[in-house]
């Protein structure tokens, strides 16, 4: 009886072990989402850069989940009506708040619940209008025309985290794909700083 209690003993010290382990490591989102243990409703709010999308995710496990507030070569969003894809850079707590531990930033799911979050995302397509707030997004896989200029602009936020570079870094996103200064300056207010700030990033 005494052995089967020292082993029962082991075993919860064992699992409180791992329950902590995995509630302390700081994921990336696109590796929450992928596993399952975090799903995901978000929203458009009518802009086209920077706090553009709020929704909400749900921790489905029973264990509270911390994920990295940048994304890693960007989260890709898929539009369920005629607006903009876009690309998700940063996600915050609803009120823009966060952790930090060491250079690590990062915001906490509760297990079982779901967490207001604001994504700070760009517009991925030219032509489309910006996304309003009857439009829906999902996670999907990034456009391989996309992904390298998303994983620069997630590296220049990591390494500028406390700098606002929302117009340049839109800038960057369009030219990536090929649109001309006349074209964007068309329909985009921006400067030459914000123009020069641009090419540092595509080359960054």
């Amino acid at each position: 009886m005494r052995k089967f209690f020292f082993i029962s003993l082991l075993l919860t010290v064992v699992l409180a072990v791992q329950l902590y382990a995995q509630s302390s490591q700081v994921q990336q989102l696109n590796e929450a989402l992928d596993s399952g243990n975090v799903t995901l409703t978000a929203n458009g709010n009518g802009s086209s850069s920077g706090t553009a999308i709020r929704g909400r995710l749900r921790n489905n496990t029973a264990v509270e989940i911390r994920i990295n507030v940048i994304i890693t070569r960007g989260l890709y969003l898929v539009n369920s009506g005629m607006g903009q894809n876009m690309i998700a850079a940063q996600v915050f707590l609803g009120s823009m708040e966060y952790y930090m531990s060491g250079s690590t930033y990062y915001i906490r799911l509760p297990a079982n619940s779901e967490t207001q979050v604001v994504f700070v995302a760009y517009c991925a397509n030219w032509d489309r209008d910006n996304p309003s707030a009857s439009e829906a997004f999902s996670a999907a896989a990034t456009p391989a025309g996309l992904i390298d200029i998303s994983s620069k602009i997630s590296r220049y936020m990591a390494d500028n985290f406390d700098d606002d570079e929302i117009t340049a870094v839109q800038i960057a996103l369009w030219r990536s794909q090929g649109n001309t200064r006349a074209e964007i300056a068309s329909h985009f207010r921006f400067d030459d700083d914000d123009w020069n700030l641009s090419t540092r990033i595509i080359n960054y």
